[in-house]
């Protein structure tokens, strides 16, 4: 049986490559090229867009790349840039240790278009595997060699980027003062260019701000990104520059209205943690009210704002909708991969009848990598769940110094959304959610109030259906962080635990809300501890 799956395999990459190398070697128009080497621009391209979501397939076609005629200098810094963008990170050290080795060649000291390529993909490499003091050493090689090239407004961008390193290694002074220097440059000079890379470092000046709760020296460099994005709105001619980073007409308001949403949701969080509480929210709701607010990364920026003004039920609107997001994303992605199965298929079909059985080999392979996708799916999930259940822990402890709890609380003056938070703290503090019994009649014996009151204030205090979906989630809550906590207990063991009456209700409930068994959860989350 494993001899004939090897086989099959085999079969399946001779094929995959023959398709590859004639494709590759095929002209613009599709016309074959006798052998003509494939240009270098074209077949980067070809490869990065195969990087982030199937970087072994990304990986064959730059072997047939070189068995077309791609110099090898060509080929390993493409395969350099697979190394350091795709497969989720485990080839790092390799990605490092080639593009060190192509540094020493001669072409990466006379081809200084292949030399920046090269030192771009160096220092991409060493942050993603926060080497600090890599990124220092290469982004500072960048530099020199942008300024070696009349390329000065690239070189500040290099130069704002590599301030933040100098920080975070503790040459704060230097870092602060390279930021401030490129800020300076590019300050009020009206080309986009010089805007864009200006913005880019205003943003990184923010992030330094931030790391050292410097949050009311935010408010000025983030009114003043504002300004300077108004002002490019308003006189978009006086920006033109002709070079590849300006927007179309067509794409110049999103360009705008990303990055002002962006210093919005800097501004709310600053205000909020100054407690300028009514600035704070001014700015949010232009944030919220943003294309850029609108989608899921929006929300999670501007979570921690939400936690500090006690906006729960945005919390726990994104914190629904992050699970279905995910797997809309996945949808959306599988129909990628067919249509791109599709375009496989239309291809291999001009070889003849003889290759359909090789054909219907390839769509098992095709189903297998959907399955690893499913799993990596699940692995980021899990991982965001985790992080929003640790963020709604920390919400839910502010919140309990909200409305105490003792003999003297009369729960029938409160009113509806008081009462909710009364009960809510009253059942999170004393576990109630973790009797099977715990409903609205056992919550109106225990609080000597009518089974009305406490409906109302779940529902228009709390903005629950009703008391059984907030406790629900409380146990999903609870099973969640059990599931993580304790792998010493079997699934039907954390239902009970957690106060479902089935293992059953309890798994369905949780691929409800989650969108993930269980099962899955726990094991993204034990490969991920």
């Amino acid at each position: 049986m494993h001899k004939a799956q090897y086989s099959i395999t085999n079969i399946v990459s001779v094929i995959a490559f023959l398709l590859i190398l004639v494709d590759c070697t095929k002209g613009h128009d599709g016309a074959e090229s006798d052998g003509i080497v494939p240009d270098i621009k074209q077949a980067t391209a070809r490869v990065m867009d195969l990087a982030a979501g199937e970087p072994e397939r990304a990986l064959e076609v730059i072997d047939s790349l070189r068995a077309a005629g791609l110099p090898d200098y060509q080929s390993d810094l493409l395969r350099v840039r697979v190394y350091s963008q795709g497969l989720e990170g485990k080839m790092l050290d390799s990605a490092i240790v080639i593009g060190e080795r192509l540094m020493l060649l001669d072409v990466a000291q006379e081809n200084l278009a292949y030399r920046q390529d090269l030192l771009e993909t160096l220092v991409n490499a060493c942050r993603l595997r926060h080497d600090d003091e890599q990124v220092i050493r290469w982004s500072g090689e960048l530099v020199v060699l942008c300024r070696e090239k009349g390329m000065e407004t690239e070189a500040l961008r290099n130069e704002a980027e590599m301030g933040l390193f100098l920080t975070h290694v503790g040459r704060k002074a230097e870092g602060v003062s390279k930021i401030d220097g490129v800020l300076a440059k590019l300050d009020n000079v009206r080309k986009f260019n010089e805007l864009d890379a200006w913005v880019i470092a205003a943003k990184r000046k923010i992030a330094l701000l931030r790391e050292n709760d410097g949050h009311a020296d935010v408010i000025p460099v983030a009114h003043h990104i504002i300004d300077r994005l108004t002002d490019y709105e308003q006189h978009p001619d006086d920006y033109r520059d002709d070079t590849y980073r300006e927007p179309s007409d067509e794409d110049r308001q999103g360009y705008i209205d990303f990055y002002r949403a962006q210093a919005y949701g800097f501004l709310a969080e600053a205000y909020a943690r100054g407690g300028e509480n009514q600035k704070a929210q001014e700015c949010l709701e232009r944030f919220e009210k943003s294309d850029y607010g609108q989608t899921l990364d929006g929300r999670k920026m501007i979570a921690p704002t939400w936690c500090l003004l006690g906006e729960t039920q945005k919390l726990d609107a994104m914190y629904e909708d992050l699970t279905t997001a995910r797997f809309r994303d996945y949808e959306q992605n599988m129909e990628i991969e067919r249509q791109k199965a599709d375009a496989v298929h239309s291809r291999q079909v001009a070889f003849g009848l003889g290759l359909l059985a090789v054909l219907l080999l390839t769509i098992i392979a095709i189903l297998t990598f959907y399955q690893r996708v499913v799993r990596r799916k699940n692995r980021i999930l899990s991982r965001e769940i985790s992080e929003l259940l640790s963020a709604k822990e920390q919400l839910k402890e502010k919140q309990q110094t909200v409305i105490p709890i003792d003999d003297t609380t009369d729960p029938s003056v409160l009113s509806d959304a008081d009462l909710f938070q009364f009960l809510s703290v009253a059942i999170e503090r004393e576990q109630l959610f973790l009797n099977p019994a715990c409903d609205r009649q056992m919550l109106t014996e225990r609080f000597s109030l009518p089974k009305e009151r406490i409906g109302n204030a779940f529902v228009r205090g709390g903005g629950y259906k009703n008391v059984s979906a907030y406790v629900n989630t409380l146990r999903l809550d609870f099973a969640a962080q059990m599931l993580t906590d304790r792998f010493d207990l079997d699934i039907s063991q954390v239902a009970l635990a957690s106060g479902f009456s089935s293992h059953r209700y309890f798994s369905t409930c949780f691929k409800q809300h989650f969108g993930l068994s269980p099962s899955d959860y726990r094991e993204a989350r034990r490969k991920q501890s």
